[in-house]
């Protein structure tokens, strides 16, 4: 029986810090107090302020291993940012010029032993992050201090303890380092911190079939995209959307039938693979087939042009981003 996927609310973990170094004031503090007290109902929303030390630096690390998150952004302050600071990478590596609030002062040592130099970010959104916000900047320097200590512990325990969200991806995490509120006022920063959650954790599900359409030679049928499709000229392997309370197999024909006129016998499953577009997410499965003995003649309905390929020649083509995670699945098999 086909399984949907629940549509339950994403659970969001935001976290700032603790006054440090003499302050009486932390902005990542003030920013997830107010964020938390608007009563920001788009998502099941946990908040902590951490210490400004090592066990502060750990936290996120252990609760992300307690507990199920599918996002975690963290916020810090720094003295040098002027625009919000997007920090792509943490690195293994502390090298403190001041003294955290435990009195720690260490210099030039490695944040996890023999732990990898860096660790980018798990946000794949950053990627499509648009230009509506001109008080924000990408960055690489996250630092030596407790913020990149505290990003690296975390991004360090979603690689290794393979830690991902509700749609199957490495638990998205991205580390913010937020002005002075001289630079950018706080209900600036408030704003964009909403923004970038709901734009991380608000994705429509889309269930999505396809065939992978064997002939006697053992060559695949691919097909291309015509112009009236979105990704026109794209390659991909024919098949749809589930219609509502769907099942799997019954859908996979339904869609072979009105795009190519075609009945098939489905044999075996082919794979898995999610994918996240800008403003959705796919969830696609692939299932092995041949076109039916009765079958009639092959009718483009929907397509511009198909072609049957060997498995190694798969990578010739301009694929939609989904349908070219397949193709190594496919090849894998081969």
């Amino acid at each position: 029986m086909h399984k949907r996927w629940a549509m339950r609310k994403a659970r969001v973990l935001l976290t700032g810090f603790e006054p440090f170094d003499g302050a009486s004031f932390n902005i990542s503090e003030k920013v997830v107090s107010e964020i938390k007290k608007s009563g920001f109902n788009e998502v099941d929303l946990e908040t902590k302020i951490l210490t400004v030390d090592e066990r502060g630096s750990r936290c996120v690390s252990e609760l992300i291993m307690e507990k199920e998150f599918d996002c975690v952004l963290q916020l810090g302050f720094s003295n040098k940012a002027r625009k919000i600071n997007l920090e792509s990478k943490a690195v293994n590596k502390i090298n403190m010029k001041i003294k955290d609030n435990s009195e720690r002062e260490i210099s030039n040592k490695m944040v996890i032993s023999q732990g990898k130099s860096e660790l980018m970010t798990t946000c794949e959104e950053l990627n499509n992050l648009d230009k509506t916000f001109p008080e924000v900047m990408f960055s690489s320097d996250a630092g030596t201090f407790v913020c990149n200590e505290t990003y690296f512990r975390t991004l360090h325990s979603i690689f290794e303890n393979n830690i991902c969200d509700r749609f199957g991806r490495p638990l998205p995490c991205i580390f913010i380092h937020l002005p002075s509120k001289k630079y950018v006022s706080i209900p600036k920063q408030i704003n964009f911190i909403s923004w970038l959650i709901n734009k991380i954790n608000n994705k429509k599900i889309i269930e999505v079939v396809a065939a992978i359409i064997h002939n006697k030679e053992g060559k695949i049928l691919v097909a291309k995209r015509d112009n009236k499709q979105p990704h026109p000229g794209k390659w991909e392997f024919p098949g749809g959307k589930l219609e509502s309370l769907e099942l799997e197999e019954d859908g996979l024909k339904r869609e072979i039938f009105e795009e190519l006129n075609l009945n098939i016998e489905i044999l075996s499953n082919c794979g898995e693979i999610t994918h996240l577009y800008d403003e959705y997410f796919v969830k696609l499965k692939a299932m092995n087939a041949k076109i039916d003995k009765n079958s009639e003649h092959m009718k483009l309905n929907v397509h511009e042009e198909i072609l049957w390929l060997s498995s190694d020649d798969l990578t010739t083509l301009d694929w939609l981003d989904a349908n070219n995670k397949l193709v190594k699945i496919i090849q894998n098999h081969s």
